[in-house]
């Protein structure tokens, strides 16, 4: 279970990710816990966009905001086998930017992203939308093993529009959910 993720966008942000918007003002959360508000990418209507969204999927099938308190990570097998997650799979993935997770960091990578899922539920009282997302994990490989048993699905830069584009075949985005071959190293700031 990945609880923790630091992400410092630095001046490169816009850039590395491809996003023609901007943000009103960027949340200041280096050290991101579930339940903060923190930008996330999506690709809608062939733009690739930044967005900022709550972590802690709540599903538009769920009766109440507080099961995205506990749904922060979906595991790479629910996403793909379970109804309730197929949707997002389907419909609404989206890239998590990072700088590192457990300690570790993408070598020779300021700037990473994460494979995630989002939805958007409605408050059953207001009406209103709550847009969330989670990460999804994947056992962890042998570099992350001895912190934790689940790391997150990284995605290698060239396989993020894969990730986002709305006409990958489902088998071609599975072959995505694997643990990280790119190379961790510890970070030391």
């Amino acid at each position: 279970m990945i609880d923790r993720y630091i992400l410092n966008p630095g001046e490169d942000f816009y850039r590395r990710f491809g996003v023609p918007n901007r943000l009103s003002s960027f949340p200041k959360n280096i050290d991101v816990i579930p339940g903060q508000i923190e930008p996330i990418i999506t690709r809608q209507e062939g733009l690739t966009l930044v967005w900022v969204m709550k972590w802690g999927l709540i599903p538009y099938w769920a009766k109440e905001r507080g099961v995205g308190a506990r749904m922060f990570n979906v595991k790479a097998e629910s996403v793909i086998t379970k109804l309730g997650f197929k949707r997002s799979f389907r419909t609404k993935r989206c890239l998590i930017p990072a700088s590192s997770f457990y300690g570790f960091k993408v070598e020779g990578r300021s700037l990473f992203s994460f494979a995630g899922i989002y939805d958007i539920w409605e408050e059953p009282v207001s009406g209103h939308e709550v847009y969330t997302y989670a990460i999804i994990t994947v056992n962890s490989n042998s570099i992350v093993k001895p912190v934790s048993d689940q790391m997150p699905v990284i995605l290698r830069q060239q396989d993020e529009s894969i990730w986002l584009n709305e006409r990958t075949p489902t088998l071609k985005l599975e072959s995505l959910l694997r643990a990280s071959s790119e190379i961790l190293t510890i970070d030391h700031q």
